[in-house]
């Protein structure tokens, strides 16, 4: 027994037109600005819409990360800088704590500020400061290669150096304090966006590992260390794009700040107001100057140079508010002259000591599960080639987003018909509707892949086509009115044919 006619055409509605390649030949022309807008980046469209696009998810996934990494252990990493108030108030002869008045420090200088967070009970220090040649007119040098060499060897203490962006940039004078610190990590890199790699294969050298990760290796061999994860099993990551790296998730403003920082006060992050206000923020912003001047705190527990060498009772209560025992010390310079700047999705522009202290939160979070963009790119090499990379993911993903959007958005259509709502939709509240549905589909496509530690990675980048995919969405509903009305026609029924302004009953 066959359907009733107007049932069937009812089915026919929702089926009609929905093949794949149906779909390709109706919006070949948007499939074509799309590859072109992604590929092409015309005027760098592409790519900062992409930027913007992963920055605003970071944002909002950023209270929960704030709130896993307290309650994992994970949060033991401070950042000390060395700003020029403190070089100019600890040198002073009042003080007499630094023998040199300005940036660079003397190497006695960096003795004394490693000696004073040993003492104050950090197990591993990481230094985000080069030393590419031991300076002539300094003779404080081997005392510093001499105290590192018994720091490491009869107290624990572990400090690791920078070594720039290749160890073949260092020179053969500043040799004795690279073997006397317990590792050293790279500090610059190109190639992986803004991804965090975790090891760079130079010539002579073999895998180097990152400043990060080569404080995140050493700590995990210190005693009484929290369990580590294996980096090594990281490789193993299905669908991972080259090079490889790590993508940062970055926590809210930091509630335990040095006063002498003068960053702006937020309200608390672990209740349910802070997350809250935080959250409704990010979503509009990131953080930025205040217009009295007021800076945003950074999103890693921070003091600077002269906390560190503070006496009571005028000092911050900043290393007496939790043990600091076998906690992370890496120390940056925050000072003009330096130019060692970068915006992060959270606290705005900041110094680039906190890239690494974040990573290495990162990874004392997730381990070797850190977070990694999904995508697949295939070499040419391989086949004889030249060694060009072709995005695989891309160019097969665009026309199957489209697809699964215009499925979606005719399964809702179809739906509304098939009930007969009456009811007048007026054309901007269609046009908001299928706004709606694309930015939940993709929300729910990110929320899926945070749970397997995956980020969008190439899928970013057709997330900033949403205004192609309303394009098609609004083609396509005009599509499936023509093929209703059309088949109403057919079968001399009346109907109504549209959702927008001048309905047709």
């Amino acid at each position: 027994m066959g359907l009733h006619p107007r049932a069937e055409a009812r089915v026919q509605t929702l089926h009609a037109g929905t093949s794949l390649a149906g779909m390709i030949r109706r919006h070949w022309a948007l499939l074509v600005v799309g590859y072109f807008l992604v590929f092409a980046d015309p005027f760098g469209i592409s790519s900062r819409s992409t930027q913007a696009i992963s920055d605003g998810f970071d944002r909002l996934f950023s209270p929960f990360y704030d709130q896993a990494v307290t309650t994992s252990g994970a949060d033991l990493v401070d950042v000390i800088l060395i700003d020029d108030a403190s070089i100019r108030r600890l040198s002073h002869e009042e003080n007499g704590y630094l023998s040199a008045n300005d940036w660079p420090l003397a190497y006695s200088d960096h003795l004394v500020l490693i000696d004073a967070l040993r003492r104050l009970g950090y197990g591993t220090i990481i230094l985000d400061i080069t030393f590419y040649r031991a300076r002539q007119l300094d003779d404080s040098f081997p005392l510093l290669v001499a105290r590192l060499q018994y720091f490491r060897e009869r107290t624990g203490l572990a400090v690791v150096m920078s070594a720039g962006e290749n160890p073949d940039h260092l020179e053969p004078s500043i040799q004795p304090l690279i073997a006397a610190a317990s590792d050293i990590g790279l500090v610059g890199w190109s190639g992986y966006g803004s991804h965090y790699p975790i090891r760079r294969a130079l010539p002579e050298y073999g895998e180097v590992p990152t400043l990060a990760v080569a404080g995140y290796e050493i700590y995990c061999q210190q005693p009484r260390s929290r369990p580590c994860g294996d980096l090594s099993k990281a490789a193993e990551a299905w669908m991972v794009p080259q090079p490889p790296g790590m993508h940062l998730s970055w926590g809210m403003p930091a509630q335990r700040i040095t006063s002498t920082l003068d960053c702006r006060a937020t309200p608390e992050n672990n209740g349910g107001f802070g997350s809250l206000w935080h959250w409704a923020r990010n979503i509009l912003r990131a953080e930025s100057v205040s217009n009295n001047g007021a800076k945003p705190c950074p999103p890693v527990p921070t003091a600077t140079l002269r906390d560190v060498f503070c006496l009571a009772p005028n000092c911050d209560d900043f290393f007496t508010e939790m043990p600091l025992h076998n906690r992370i010390a890496i120390v940056g310079v925050s000072l003009p002259s330096a130019r060692d700047l970068f915006n992060p999705p959270i606290a705005g522009q900041l110094p680039g000591v906190y890239l690494h202290a974040e990573a290495l939160r990162n990874l004392l979070h997730y381990g070797a599960d850190y977070l990694k963009p999904i995508g697949v790119e295939w070499n040419l090499a391989g086949i004889g080639l030249p060694g060009w990379t072709i995005p695989v993911d891309l160019l097969l993903s665009w026309p199957l987003i489209l697809f699964l959007i215009l499925m979606l958005a005719r399964w809702v259509l179809a739906w509304r018909w098939r009930d007969e709502r009456r009811a007048e939709w007026p054309e901007l509240a269609v046009e908001l509707a299928e706004l709606i549905i694309i930015v939940l589909s993709l929300c729910v496509l990110y929320s899926v892949l945070l749970l397997f530690h995956r980020t969008p990675g190439f899928l970013a980048e057709l997330i900033g086509l949403t205004p192609l995919l309303l394009i098609a969405v609004r083609k396509e509903r005009k599509e499936m009115e023509n093929e209703r009305k059309a088949m109403a026609l057919a079968a001399c029924t009346a109907v109504q044919f549209g959702l927008g302004r001048g309905s047709v009953h």
